[in-house]
This record gives structure tokens, sequence and C-alpha cells, in this order.
């Protein structure tokens, strides 16, 4: 709390919190509560279920889920670079899991 406090001097005033919405609550208390408790309770139940290494490549998903969500939220333009890259990220974890097998298929005896 204190690196905020000394770079964010001007938005620890409490005129700035007099002027909050019923919205803006809404979404604080979503992201705080109902999204992190959904996301650790997810997260607990694969790794009590997979292996940690086979779970923990999902983890580079989050940044997919958050621009895709926000375009279809918010209307937040979806660009090409942003496609790309989640392509690449797919791409990535489908190698990272299934990689080993296909190559033990592609393998002569």
């Amino acid at each position: 709390m204190l690196l905020p406090y000394l770079l964010e001097q001007d938005s620890w005033r409490l005129e700035g919190m007099a002027h909050l919405s019923w919205p803006t609550i809404g979404a604080v208390g979503y992201i705080a509560y109902l999204s992190t408790l959904l996301g650790f309770a997810v997260w607990s139940w694969l790794l009590s279920h997979y292996a940690a290494a086979t779970v923990a490549p999902f983890t580079l998903l989050v940044p997919v889920f958050g621009f895709t969500s926000s375009t279809l939220a918010l209307g937040e333009p979806l660009y090409p670079w942003k496609l790309a890259a989640a392509i690449l990220i797919i791409a990535g974890l489908c190698i990272n899991l299934a990689g080993a097998r296909i190559a033990m298929r592609l393998r002569p005896a």
C-alpha cells in the first residue's frame, strides 16, 4: 500500500470515493469476490484432479480470455495482432499437451 500511496497521491483523496456509483461498486465486488473465488475454486479443482505440469500451462489463456471478453462485453476492437497472439498461445498449448503423443505416433517403429 505504501508504493501506490507514494506514486498515486491524487487517487487517495476521499472526495474521489464520494462519487462512486452503484455500477462501479458492483464491478469491484464482481472482480474482488465472484471472479476471484470462482477462479480459485476452478484452479483448486483442476490441481486436485490433474498434475500441476498439465494444469499450469493453461494460465497462458488468461490474456486471451481477457481481450476476448473485453471485445464481446465492451465492444473494444480486436486487432489482428491480438488474434495472432491468441493463435500462437493456443498452438503452443496444443503442442505442449499433445506434442509428445503425436511425436510417438510419427516415429518409425
